[in-house]
């Protein structure tokens, strides 16, 4: 009888290593298969808005949809899109029924940069473009800020970072 090949452990875990990669890999290209978010109509937002560029559009949270995007300078900043409310708080900037609220870790006394701001108006200006081409964006179980603050008080929301 023939004895058997010895392998080294340290070329097993390579092996498998290598494997693991491979598959971390095909996952991440794989096409998305499950259904569209309820921020599908938004992700033609990401990239640059005038001189500010959204980053990435997120699933709603809490009543709100957060866009992560950066200043000229590359800071990140946070913007949460609400549902408009005629005697609510004052949101920096509204979109057709959208209202725009910098997301800065404050319960409205913090105050935001200019630059965030413009930012936020920027953004203002593309959902409305977008909502002039395509009529305003189905976001189910979007709340107004007061209604957020309501039903989701509790929780801990902290912006981008």
């Amino acid at each position: 009888m023939k004895p058997s090949p010895r392998v080294a452990r340290r070329k097993v875990l390579a092996a498998l290593g290598v494997a693991a990669a491979g598959v971390s890999t095909a996952c991440t290209l794989r096409p998305r298969t499950t259904a569209p978010s309820a921020t599908a109509p938004l992700a033609d937002l990401v990239g640059p808005v005038g001189e500010w560029r959204v980053e990435q559009v997120l699933p709603l949270v809490a009543g709100a949809v957060p866009v992560l995007m950066r200043t000229p300078e590359g800071k990140k900043f946070q913007v949460d899109l609400l549902r408009a409310e005629v005697d609510g708080p004052r949101a920096v900037a509204q979109a057709g029924g959208l209202a725009l609220y910098l997301a800065n870790g404050g319960t409205g006394d913090r105050p935001s940069t200019a630059v965030e701001e413009q930012g936020a108006r920027a953004l203002a200006q593309r959902l409305t473009q977008l909502a002039s081409e395509r009529g305003d964006p189905a976001i189910p179980g979007l709340l107004t800020l007061s209604e957020r603050l309501t039903a989701h008080r509790q929780a801990v929301l902290t912006p981008w970072s």
